[in-house]
Parts: structure tokens; sequence; C-alpha cells
């Protein structure tokens, strides 16, 4: 079978998925971590973004030290994961923990952006990369309503995304779709049953 021939958004999916697990605790972690890296290793996932001065990187886990999101941010901030921990981690998986090993770090990663060190007090790392991505794009986009978000006037990113129209007021319909597709076959069956019942049907008083 043909290797499937990955896109730029699917290259960014899987930075995302590194960036959320690298910036967040518990066992959920644990369980998943090795898997995805091992996706982003499988796509060879540093031959696709470039350093701060255009260079590609030499290898895994320079990429991951690298400021998202051309990276994945690694040890950037007060609850990440570092390379150390990240061995641990895949102790279980010897083809990731190999890569890792292969990949160790000549030296510490360099400074940040200065447009992505202004948006931290903002916007945490630990919110989540689509959050980091998208206060970028506001920042540079629509500077102005930009400046209403740090001035407090929207009280998330997301609200003032929606305001400046770079994003749909769509939450709870998005959080529906990813609900869907993380289902299992027999819980989709039984949830397009359900769209049938009278259960499912909307409150005609509902407004939109």
């Amino acid at each position: 079978m043909a290797k499937k021939q990955l896109t730029q958004a699917n290259f960014d999916a899987i930075r995302d998925h590194l960036f959320n697990r690298i910036h967040q605790s518990g066992e959920q972690l644990k369980n998943n971590f090795p898997n995805i890296l091992r996706r982003a290793i499988e796509a060879e996932i540093w031959r696709q973004y470039v350093d701060a001065e255009g260079k590609p990187f030499d290898n895994l886990v320079d990429w991951l030290h690298f400021t998202f999101p051309n990276g994945a941010s690694m040890g950037q901030g007060q609850h990440a994961l570092t390379y150390e921990e990240a061995l641990k981690l895949t102790e279980g998986a010897s083809d990731v923990h190999r890569i890792l090993l292969q990949s160790a770090p000549k030296g510490k990663p360099g400074p940040k952006p200065k447009e992505l060190k202004a948006l931290t007090p903002l916007i945490p790392y630990r919110s989540g990369a689509r959050k980091v991505v998208l206060a970028l794009k506001l920042s540079k986009d629509k500077p102005k309503i930009f400046a209403d978000f740090q001035k407090g006037k929207y009280k998330t990113i997301t609200e003032a995304a929606v305001a400046a129209g770079i994003r749909k007021n769509d939450g709870r319909l998005r959080m529906a779709k990813s609900a869907f597709r993380n289902m299992s076959h027999g819980e989709r069956a039984e949830f397009l049953k359900w769209l049938e019942t009278d259960d499912a049907k909307p409150d005609r008083t509902h407004k939109k």
C-alpha cells in the first residue's frame, strides 16, 4: 500500500498535538505522548519547518526544542515537558526512545521570537496550540482588535477572533464534530440512532 502523502495541515496537526502534550500533565500525557511522537518521526516533521533564520532543522530534538509554531517549545515554560522527561516517557517505546537518544540536544534552545514572547502573559503555552496560533494570527492580521484584547475588552482570544472575523462563532458545533470523530463505531451508531428520537429534536423555543 502506498504511503499517504501528508499535507501541511497534517504536519500542523501533528505539531499541535505534540505541543499540547508537552505542555500538559497527567496520565493522558503518559499514554499518548509516545504514539504522537512516533507519528511525528514517521512524518519526519522536523523537515517541514525552518528556524528563525529560515534554515531546516537537523533532527527531531532540535525541532522539538524550537519555539512554537515552528517547533514544539519543549522545555519552555514552568510545566513544559523536558528532553529528559520525554526519554523517560518513551522507555517502553524502543523505536521512539532510540530516535530521541540519537538526536540528543547539543545546546540550549535559542531565544523566543519577540511576537510570541509578547503573547506569553496573555496566552500561556498550556492554553493549547490552537489558541497560541490564533493569537499570533490576530496580532498580525487584526492589530487593533488584538490591542483591545490586551486591554481586556474581550474576555478570551476566541471572542476577539470572532469579532475580527477570523473565527466563526461555532464553538459548540466544533466540539460536537470533535466528539463524533473520537467515537467508536458502536458509539457513532448509537448516536445516529439517538438523533432520530424525540429527545434529540431541537426545542422550538431555542434561539439560534
